[in-house]
């Protein structure tokens, strides 16, 4: 039954050989995702074709069709290996005495292939005595080993165990890429029970792009036997010949059987696999009137998202006034730096395949900031102005590489420290000192003319609207005459009158001072001096600075109930009482009002007994940030700066 499957198959692939065969080698992903294989293509007389181009070749990707990108021709040689098994066959000698095999030897080293210069081929040698010659690169070896063996008489079984050597030898790697693999069996007939063997064997050469080429040393009698046709099918099964020698057959030059094998194209095409997994891959090819499809090529890509890092990034960034003065200066400039800083990524493709980024893109808590479209893809510019008191940040970073596969960093947390709102004011005061002298002096002058006026010091003048005009202001005024004059010295109506000045009268009403006229100035209540204070931290949606709370009594509550709170704090995430300060010497001991957000100092949870505060600690009430400071501190506390996990 298996010979007549045999028998069946090679009619089948008889008719095959009159059409163009091509073959494609695995690719090679190392370059991924630009991919290159070997492309082989061979006329009906089994010639190589030349003068292809890339507009000739088009790859099939998981049926996707790609265009090749580059097709070149190249003659990287063969890696050949004879595999000769003896038999019965071979020591018939004719009337002369001499053998069939050595027939067949002679007309081998008659062939000009013996000719050919070194370092073209690679040569192999197979017997069943075991090699004679294995990867040589010069044909005499070759010739040299054809001409000191002889075989073995003793062993005239069939069997295929020095073609399943020779199949090994030919699949060892080869000193040059895109060398083709080809075997040269020569045999006796095979006896029918080889066959499952062969088809093994076929299958492998197959898998491997390994050309069989069987020469068959018997009678002619056998010649058309159906055991004949197993290695028949064998050959043509693989892509080889099949040369069936008794003795008056002419030998091929085996250089006639390499020169064809030592032509190949280099294609290389971009792929557009966007998963891993098994990939499947062939080639339609266009000679003239004639299109021929390889068979697929099964390969596997590892693909791995990108896998960005942030390198180099500061966990605390301190911003301070620009130009602090010098000894015997006093000038400061106003601006904080640094005003932004560098952020560097570092790309890394775990699977091996490096491959192109189409972007990248920085998120600061978890908000997308910036991104990169085009080289360099592995900086960003983090603008720091807008970070104007102390807080806590998380940046990630987002590479998506040319195929579309999108990976993402960790995240990593950066805090910013700022000077106090003390500080602050200080430099504003200092920068604009011109123009607060002058202001200063502006209202210092208001007021001493306001003090002199509410005194009685200065008269203003009545205003044009309190004076009564004349009665006809166009009148002109008449000189009194000396009548006139002594008349009025008479008349003792125009007389001066003598009045004695009443005594003196103790007065009952107080006149106001100055300062009683300016109710302004009346001394105010001075409040209780604070012990200490709780100064809000701005958070970065925030435009203006919070007042800081007092600390005026030595019990002190916190939370969002007036009624239960001494320090009010209007936020959700705060419980009606949510914590309490007690003040006792010198300490400040904080207890949490077993709330279900907690209390947190340096961002630690407050155990159940408390825990004491020291200056400049950072108080966590729910969402609400504050900084504990002393009236009067005395020994800082050693800080310790410990990065925050990324899920914090």
């Amino acid at each position: 039954m298996l010979l007549i499957i045999f028998f069946l198959v090679g009619v089948q692939d008889s008719k095959a050989e009159t059409a163009y065969v091509a073959s494609l080698t695995a690719p090679d992903t190392s370059d991924f995702p630009h991919l290159t294989t070997y492309l082989d293509v061979h006329d009906p007389e089994g010639g190589f074709v030349h003068g292809l181009t890339p507009q000739d070749v088009t790859l099939l990707e998981n049926n996707l069709q790609i265009p090749a990108s580059e097709l070149q021709e190249r003659q990287p040689g063969v890696q050949f290996v004879m595999a000769i098994t003896p038999g019965d066959s071979f020591s018939i000698n004719d009337t002369l005495g001499v053998s069939r095999y050595e027939y067949l030897r002679q007309g081998l080293l008659e062939g000009t292939w013996v000719n050919q210069q070194s370092g073209v081929d690679d040569f192999s040698l197979l017997t069943m005595g075991g090699p004679q010659n294995t990867h040589s690169s010069d044909p005499n070896a070759l010739r040299s080993s054809l001409e000191t063996y002889l075989p073995d008489d003793t062993r005239t079984i069939s069997s295929l165990e020095v073609l399943a050597s020779a199949l090994q030898v030919v699949s060892d790697p080869t000193s040059r890429p895109g060398m083709e693999r080809m075997i040269l069996f020569i045999t006796p007939p095979q006896g029918s029970e080889t066959s499952l063997g062969l088809q093994s064997i076929i299958a492998n050469a197959r898998q491997q792009n390994i050309r069989i080429y069987v020469w068959m040393v018997g009678s002619q009698d056998v010649f058309d036997l159906p055991e004949t046709e197993l290695l028949r099918n064998l050959a043509q099964q693989t892509q080889g010949t099949f040369f069936a020698f008794s003795h008056d057959e002419p030998v091929p030059d085996l250089e006639s059987l390499l020169e064809p094998l030592r032509s190949i194209y280099y294609l290389g095409y971009d792929s557009q696999i966007t998963s891993a997994g098994e990939q499947q891959l062939a080639a339609q090819v266009t000679v003239g009137n004639e299109q021929i499809t390889t068979e697929s090529k099964s390969f596997d890509v590892n693909l791995l998202a990108p896998a960005p890092t942030l390198i180099n990034t500061p966990e605390e960034i301190i911003r301070t006034f620009e130009n602090q003065p010098t000894p015997g200066t006093t000038g400061i400039d106003a601006n904080l730096v640094p005003t932004e800083q560098m952020i560097n990524i570092l790309v890394r493709f775990p699977d091996g395949y490096d491959r192109p980024l189409a972007r990248t893109i920085l998120y600061v808590d978890g908000v997308l900031y910036s991104e990169n479209t085009s080289s360099p893809y592995d900086q960003f510019m983090w603008d720091l102005q807008p970070y104007t008191q102390d807080s806590v940040h998380t940046l990630r970073v987002e590479a998506i590489d040319s195929l579309g596969i999108t990976g993402n960093s960790e995240e990593t947390t950066v805090r910013i420290i700022v000077p106090t709102t003390t500080q602050g004011m200080m430099v504003v005061f200092s920068q604009k000192r011109p123009l607060l002298a002058g202001l200063v002096i502006l209202i210092s002058a208001s007021i001493l003319i306001l003090v002199l006026i509410l005194g009685g010091r200065i008269r203003p003048k009545p205003h044009p609207g309190q004076v009564k005009p004349s009665v006809d202001p166009n009148a002109k005024t008449r000189p009194i005459s000396y009548q006139a004059r002594v008349h009025q010295r008479k008349d003792s109506v125009t007389q001066p009158v003598k009045i004695t000045p009443l005594p003196p009268h103790p007065s009952t009403t107080r006149s106001k001072s100055w300062r009683e006229r300016l109710p302004w100035l009346k001394p105010k209540q001075v409040p209780a001096p604070a012990i200490a204070y709780l100064i809000p931290l701005m958070g970065t949606g925030e435009t203006t600075l919070p007042e800081p709370f007092r600390i005026i009594s030595d019990e002190t509550t916190l939370g969002r109930d007036s009624l239960k709170a001494n320090i009010v704090i209007a936020d959700p995430s705060i419980e009606n009482l949510h914590a309490r300060i007690h003040h006792e010497g010198t300490s400040f001991l904080i207890t949490d009002a077993d709330t279900v957000a907690g209390t947190w100092v340096n961002y630690k949870p407050v155990p159940p007994m408390g825990i004491q505060l020291e200056h400049a600690d950072i108080i966590h009430l729910g969402q609400v940030v504050f900084r504990f400071t002393l009236a009067e501190p005395g020994q800082l506390r050693e800080i310790v700066i410990t990065p925050l996990e990324a899920d914090q």
